[in-house]
């Protein structure tokens, strides 16, 4: 880092990592970190920026938050609760933005500020550890985010483990198809092209396909790669994601679950902020930036502009229309008796639990779905053959 906060990098010439260090502090930098280039292997020959650089997930954030609270708790200061949270090797992949924060730390800024300067840690993390630092119980906070972390990466992790098969067995069967349509059915034309006798209708389809996938796969990839970039580039743009997210929520059995994501989503991040004192407006604000669906984030944004003129949570939320029943049930018995963020949690487990067994139900129904779905095509595919043949020998005989 130089002597203006801007970070730099670079490759120099030194004997030993120590020799670099003190390279870098007579050039007048702050050293960050100082790593063996031939230790890259294989990757020093790319040019830079052809790699993307290893980032830090919430499991190793989650790791470091709970590292730093039980630190902070064990009576240590901050700043050598994070030296040794650097050293640690479950947390290597924050070692060099937990090192700007350790250089911001001792240049006088607050904990927040100097996350902030690590462009790492996102805006709900920060605006709670602000929040446990105004309100004197930083260790407390800290624990939250790291308890919130770890279960919203449980629920990631779940979802993720449960669509691996479906994807797999997608992956398989497109394989199968299109091994059959282009190195299988080429080895038949030359049969049924002396045959001189009308190919089956589905035969004909059959050879078709083949045919178009095997003179213009480029196309295909071409047309799909185009619209692939075109609905991206359309994602961005607000209406078309507000159409968009509404739809995914109007599909069947699909569309309820990815509601109910976005509520758990919503209630534990809630729960969080009100917990570590940050106040209801700026919670939901920030709760707004986390959510995915921007149908369900509108409607929360919306309700915070509501609230600051004097409207009960429970209430505003139940005239947007997106929140189920007994979400809002949930709100209104913690906005009664004063314990909201409780509330929220407990709601926000509940609808973890019911993601899990509803992920498991469809898993169950869909992964025998597929199976029979395709085995049924690429049957299908090999009885179109099986029929031309068959007709073929008949007209021999």
């Amino acid at each position: 880092m130089t002597a203006a906060g801007d970070i730099a990098t670079g490759v120099l010439d030194a004997a030993s990592q120590a020799e670099a260090i003190a390279q870098i502090r007579r050039q007048g930098h702050w050293p960050i970190e100082a790593v063996d280039n031939r230790a890259a292997g294989w990757r020093q020959y790319l040019p830079q920026g052809v790699l993307p650089p290893a980032r830090a997930g919430r499991r190793t954030i989650a790791m470091a938050t709970q590292e730093l609270a039980a630190l902070l708790q064990a009576g240590l200061t901050l700043d050598r609760a994070i030296e040794i949270i650097i050293e640690l090797e479950e947390t290597r992949r924050l070692r060099a933005p937990l090192r700007i924060v350790l250089a911001a730390l001792r240049n006088g800024l607050t904990l927040a500020d100097a996350l902030t300067e690590a462009r790492v840690f996102d805006r709900s993390y920060i605006t709670m550890v602000r929040a446990g630092e105004l309100g004197g119980n930083l260790e407390t906070t800290l624990r939250r985010l790291a308890d919130y972390l770890a279960r919203a990466t449980a629920t990631r992790d779940t979802v993720l483990s449960a669509l691996v098969y479906p994807a797999m067995l997608l992956l398989t069967a497109g394989l199968s198809v299109v091994i059959i349509l282009v190195l299988v059915l080429p080895e038949f034309a030359p049969l049924f092209a002396q045959a001189g006798k009308s190919l089956p209708f589905a035969t004909r389809m059959v050879m078709g396909a083949g045919d178009f996938l095997a003179n213009w796969w480029w196309a295909i990839l071409a047309v799909a790669a185009a619209g692939l970039y075109y609905y991206r580039r359309a994602l961005r743009q607000a209406p078309f994601r507000l159409r968009h997210d509404k739809a995914l929520l109007r599909l069947p059995v699909l569309g309820d679950l990815l509601l109910r994501m976005e509520i758990e989503r919503f209630c534990r991040m809630l729960g969080t902020l009100l917990g570590g004192g940050v106040a209801l407006p700026q919670a939901l604000g920030v709760v707004r930036d986390t959510l995915a669906n921007r149908a369900v984030a509108d409607a929360v944004g919306e309700t915070a502009a509501r609230l600051k003129e004097g409207e009960e949570l429970a209430g505003r939320l139940r005239q947007t229309g997106v929140f189920p029943p007994v979400a809002l049930d949930f709100i209104r018995v913690g906005e009664e008796t004063g314990r909201l963020d409780e509330m929220l949690l407990k709601q926000a487990e509940f609808y973890e639990r019911e993601i899990k067994n509803r992920l498991d139900r469809l898993m169950a129904l869909l992964t025998p779905a597929l199976t029979v779905v395709m085995g049924m095509l690429v049957a299908g595919l090999i009885a179109s053959i099986l029929v031309a043949i068959l007709s073929i020998n008949e007209l021999a005989m």
